[in-house]
């Protein structure tokens, strides 16, 4: 019986020194249960960020305007809320923070100013504040609406493709202005005059009631027209019109192209400044086909058939392939395959003092009926196998190693 007492004395001693070397090392500690769905110590007391609204809509400004906004946060939590401005999107600044640190109760005021620029359609910026909430860590000021320039073609730029020397061709455009008073065209120049006697510019007012471009309050329908004989090649040109009210940027519309001839031949063999096209050195009775590819545009794109009048050397074969329509159906192109001689005496053509060789085709254009192409070509015989001096010299294979 007092083994059995002396061993629950020291259980008990044991548990207690237990007992005290934890209160020693952590203290006592009293935690409160938290029940299902209670908030913890932390949101209960602390900071609450609360705003109408976090993004301002403009609605509409004009092109490098300068705009301001002041959004207020309310801390409506038990302690001080702290707010930290972030680095803010291109074009948009923190410029005023009333305080950084709101007591509960209060607010604070935070203005944004942003920069339209060159901006136009919709515009989108943004400043990041960063806050002490437990529940809102970051949020986003957001500046959102849409820029109108003083004014605006469209579309920006007229490119005419497909365009031929000898053929009329009309572009369109619209010209629209945003202000708030109405704008008169005076005229209309050419930015060059190297062009003047070839472009024809017209211009009319669109009614009112027929401006569907949004915040547009005048309109104007612009017609650009090419006169056959344009120069051949890349045009980079500029229709400048005088308004009433005038504008501090130019209203220039902008026209590119380029001015083909009706009946165009390239390739890779084919020089493009002498036209001379190269079938190079070949075999009689062989050689590989070279392909060219052929462009019509203009009024007669679709009569031309091509076929072979003649050639030098003769029997120079021409394929033509199947065609395909180019420019939004403007300009009509077809490959053409063609073969050197087959049965053609060894000759030098367009090498030295050698005059050039040619392919007359017929194409069936009015204005181009015949094509000659210069052609250089070399045409040697096969070669032959050269027979030995003697049947003596050749060794068959019992002499050869008789030999050895």
């Amino acid at each position: 019986m007092k083994i059995f007492i002396c061993a629950i004395i020291a259980v008990a001693l044991g548990a207690g020194v237990a007992v005290l070397r934890t209160v020693s090392e952590f203290g006592w500690t009293i935690e409160t249960p938290l029940l299902a769905g209670t908030q913890d110590r932390d949101l209960l007391i602390g900071p609450k960020l609360v705003t109408a609204s976090t993004t301002h809509t403009f609605n509409r400004m004009y092109q490098n305007q300068t705009g301001t906004h002041t959004f207020v946060l309310r801390n409506e939590g038990l302690s001080d809320l702290k707010i930290i401005p972030g680095k803010p999107s291109c074009k948009c600044t923190v410029s005023k923070v009333s305080r950084k640190t709101i007591p509960p109760g209060e607010t604070a005021e935070v203005t944004l100013t942003w920069k339209t620029g060159k901006s136009k359609g919709k515009y989108r910026k943004r400043a990041p504040i960063k806050t002490n909430d437990p529940t809102q860590q970051s949020i986003q000021l957001k500046i959102e609406g849409t820029v109108t320039p003083d004014f605006a073609f469209k579309p920006p730029t007229l490119f005419a493709s497909g365009l031929a020397n000898d053929m009329e061709k009309t572009l369109e455009a619209q010209l629209f202005f945003y202000g708030e008073k109405p704008v008169e065209v005076l005229e209309s120049t050419l930015g060059k005059d190297d062009l003047k006697n070839f472009v024809k510019v017209d211009y009319q007012p669109i009614a009112t009631d027929q401006i569907s471009e949004p915040y547009a309050t005048s309109g104007f329908k612009v017609r650009v027209k090419f006169f056959p004989g344009m120069p051949i090649g890349n045009f980079h040109e500029a229709v400048v019109f005088r308004t009433d009210p005038s504008f501090t940027q130019p209203v220039r519309l902008k026209v590119n192209g380029t001015v083909r001839k009706p009946v165009h031949l390239f390739g890779p063999k084919l020089d493009r400044n002498t036209q001379v096209l190269d079938l190079g050195k070949v075999f009689a009775g062989s050689g590989d086909p070279v392909r060219l590819l052929m462009q019509v545009a203009g009024r007669y794109r679709d009569d031309v058939q091509v076929k072979v009048i003649s050639s030098d050397p003769p029997g120079i074969a021409v394929e033509v392939g199947p065609d395909l329509l180019l420019a939004k159906g403007t300009l009509r192109q077809f490959p053409l395959i063609i073969t050197p001689p087959q049965n053609a005496m060894p000759g030098v053509y367009g090498t030295g003092s050698h005059p050039l060789g040619k392919i007359v085709l017929a194409t069936g254009h009015p204005d181009y009926p015949e094509i000659e192409l210069p052609v250089k070509l070399e045409i040697v015989a096969p070669e032959k196998q050269t027979a030995p001096e003697s049947a003596g010299d050749v060794l068959s294979p019992e002499r050869e190693k008789t030999a050895k």
